[in-house]
């Protein structure tokens, strides 16, 4: 049997897939929509759920493409394979998501009222219980019970409310769709891939804590995923440099440091200001000013 990593289309997680044959297996590829069975937390009985697939590989040893804290996490779930969504029940899914994103602006006008701080995102369908999902983003947490219990009333029928992160928020809008990342190509939050937490070391590490942090974040209002792209490369190239702040010996470099010359040996001493690893180059402080040495030429004190 084998096993594929998926994104759950209402839970907007991501989890392993197994019990697929090798004849299902052969036929399934990235982004088909797949239908498994998930137990309740509560009671243990399976429900079904569709979700995206992302890659035939289970998470379990793909910590590379993923990351692996991400990965950890997303082993905690896993499902039972039952089918893919053939052409007929593509086109069902479809037309009930297209009543879904129908409802959704009377859900929006109301939602917006009642919880002026927060974002409502959009809305879908579960097929196979009946059940609208609405989906909103809020930095402040709310209690619901009196508009779900009111608005159940107005649709005849159940729903439930799904806050999600600013990431998540751009993911789900339809929106956001057709909108580029500075790089002018498809936004990383509109791909099945897993939405990292870029930390503000990222970009220490890059050298990039003196620019505008405004322009370093994405449409999300989060720093962008794509700071972790090179990332690994510099966690090793700033291996070969010294630490900010290390006093460098500049005697070879200045024409006023000579052994022979020089008498005040702190004025022949320089501290590292900055580095750059595409020039290979490190920035030193002086006395009289800032000099660059390329990194193959530089003792410490």
């Amino acid at each position: 049997m084998h096993s594929v990593s998926v994104l759950d289309r209402y839970t907007n997680k991501y989890l392993e897939i197994g019990g697929i044959s090798a004849e299902d297996f052969a036929t399934i590829q990235a982004n088909d929509k797949l239908v498994y069975g998930l137990p309740d937390p509560k009671t243990g009985v399976l429900k079904e759920s569709i979700g995206t697939m992302i890659t035939n590989k289970p998470f379990k040893g793909c910590e590379k493409i993923y990351g692996k804290e991400e990965c950890k996490e997303a082993q905690k779930i896993s499902g039972n394979f039952k089918r893919k969504l053939i052409e007929k029940e593509l086109q069902d899914f479809e037309e009930q998501q297209h009543i879904a994103l129908k409802i959704f602006p009377s859900f929006k006008k109301e939602f917006k009222a009642a919880f002026p701080g927060s974002v409502p995102i959009t809305a879908r369908f579960q097929i196979f219980s009946n059940q609208l999902y609405f989906f909103f983003y809020s930095e402040e947490r709310y209690i619901f019970t009196e508009f779900v219990r009111k608005f159940r009333e107005k649709l005849g029928m159940n729903m439930f409310l799904f806050q999600v992160g600013a990431r998540d928020m751009m993911r789900m809008s339809p929106g956001s769709d057709n909108m580029c990342g500075s790089c002018w190509q498809k936004l990383c939050c509109k791909t099945n891939m897993i939405l990292p937490n870029i930390e503000i070391e990222a970009v220490i590490m890059q050298n990039l804590e003196g620019r505008d942090i405004e322009k370093l974040k994405g449409k999300c209002g989060k720093l962008k995923c794509c700071l972790l792209y090179e990332l690994e490369l510099y966690i090793e190239e700033n291996k070969k440099y010294p630490k900010k702040g290390t006093k460098i010996d500049i005697t070879n470099f200045r024409a006023s440091c000579k052994d022979d010359e020089c008498k005040d040996k702190e004025a022949c001493m320089g501290t590292v200001a900055s580095f750059n690893i595409i020039t290979q180059e490190i920035n030193i402080k002086t006395k009289e000013g800032f000099l660059r040495i390329p990194i193959d030429k530089f003792k410490t004190k």
